[in-house]
C-alpha cells in the first residue's frame, strides 16, 4: 500500500471509528509519516540554494541529482502541508457530520477517497518515483551528495589513495 493510500485510509478510518465508538473517539493526530515541526522558511531557503546550484551546474548527472533533490523537497513541503491540514480539519469535519447528522456527506467523502485510490495504474511507476524522491527529502537524503560521495569514492579507488573520500556539501 502506498503512502498516499495509507494516508487516505487512515483519515477515513479515523472518521469511521469515531462514528462507531467500540474503539472510542480518535481525534488525536494521525500516524502518517510527515514532519509536524517543518521549518518552512528554512525549507524554502534550501530549495532556493539547490536551485541556484542547479542553475550553475553543467554536468548532466549532477543536474539530474539536483533536480531530484529540488523536486523531492518541494513535494515533501507540500505533503507536510496537506497532512497538517487534514490532521487539523478532519476532527472539524467529523464534528460537523455528527452535529448535522449528515451521513450522506460522509458517504461522499468515502467515494472521493476510494476513487482517488483507484487511480490509473499506468501512473504507478511515475508516482512511485515521485514518492521515493519525496520520502528521500523527508529523510534528508540528498541525491546530489550521494552522487558526489560516490564519485569521490570511485576516484579514490582508482587513484590508489588511502584517504577517505570527502563530500562537497
Amino acid at each position: 500500500m502506498s503512502t498516499r493510500e495509507r494516508f487516505l485510509m487512515s483519515s477515513i478510518s479515523k472518521m469511521y471509528d469515531s462514528f462507531y465508538p467500540s474503539t472510542g473517539p480518535t481525534l488525536q493526530a494521525s500516524n502518517i509519516d510527515y514532519d509536524r515541526q517543518l521549518d518552512t522558511p528554512s525549507m524554502f531557503r534550501e530549495i532556493e540554494a539547490l536551485q541556484a546550484k542547479l542553475n550553475e551546474t553543467e554536468d548532466e548527472g549532477e543536474q539530474r541529482a539536483l533536480e531530484e533533490d529540488v523536486t523531492g523537497k518541494i513535494l515533501w513541503l507540500c505533503w507536510c502541508g496537506i497532512c497538517a491540514e487534514v490532521d487539523e480539519l478532519l476532527p472539524k469535519v467529523e464534528e460537523y457530520i455528527r452535529r448535522e447528522g449528515n451521513m450522506k456527506g460522509f458517504r461522499k467523502i468515502c467515494f472521493v477517497v476510494f476513487d482517488t485510490m483507484r487511480a490509473d495504474p499506468g501512473l504507478e511507476d511515475d508516482q512511485a518515483h515521485l514518492q521515493r524522491i519525496m520520502l528521500d527529502a523527508g529523510a534528508k537524503t540528498s541525491k546530489y551528495e550521494l552522487l558526489l560521495a560516490a564519485r569521490d569514492a570511485e576516484q579514490a579507488k582508482w587513484s590508489g589513495s588511502r584517504t577517505p573520500p570527502t563530500s562537497a556539501v
